[in-house]
């Protein structure tokens, strides 16, 4: 099933919505570029369950053909 086109510039305004919903209130720090469709996304996450909802609230938005997931795991604090 082919999505519909969504210009680069509008698609990249509702991912970056997306992102600041998705993580708000968590220590995610993740961006995200536009080409063609194709987002990737990228920066860190404190836990591995973050990862997986922000990629899926991405995927899901119309226009985006595929996501690249960059995304890496903030390393654990030392507790002193």
């Amino acid at each position: 099933m082919e999505r519909k086109q969504v210009p680069d510039n509008q698609l990249n305004r509702l991912v970056t919505q997306k992102l600041s919903q998705r993580s708000a209130g968590s220590g995610a720090r993740v961006s995200a570029t536009v080409a063609n469709g194709y987002v990737t996304i990228s920066g860190t996450v404190e836990h591995e369950y973050e990862r997986r909802p922000l990629v899926n609230a991405i995927s899901s938005l119309s226009g985006v053909r595929r996501v690249v997931d960059q995304i890496t795991l903030a390393p654990k604090k030392k507790r002193e």
